[in-house]
């Protein structure tokens, strides 16, 4: 090793004090850039929040809406099945009974003429 010259370790504590100087704002920088990067992880955790729980109300949404269409699909059939399906001769036969048994009732309860 050569022995520093006193020019050379004056140029060296010159050198020094320049980059101390230099580097000092760094830590204020760094910090600053730290706290910027922490609040947009949390912006970015909330937005993956925010598409899921989008995601899981369309998913549910879209379900709902096959369902609904499935129970209006089923009623209408059962509409029209209803609809074509027309009285039984056994429906009909009881009616006609059942009305004939109701003019007799009205018949006996009017008084005889004299």
């Amino acid at each position: 090793m050569t022995a520093e010259t006193r020019q050379e370790t004056y140029d060296r504590g010159v050198l020094d004090g320049r980059v101390a100087t230099r580097l000092d704002g760094h830590d204020a920088q760094i910090t600053a850039g730290l706290a910027a990067h922490i609040q947009m992880v949390d912006i970015a955790t909330t937005l993956t929040s925010t598409v899921q729980t989008l995601t899981e109300a369309r998913v549910t949404d879209a379900a709902t809406r096959v369902a609904t269409a499935e129970a209006v699909k089923e009623a209408k059939l059962a509409q029209e099945a209803q609809a074509q399906t027309g009285w039984s001769p056994v429906a009909k036969l009881s009616v006609a009974a059942g009305v004939v048994a109701i003019l007799w009732a009205i018949l006996q309860s009017l008084p005889l003429p004299m």
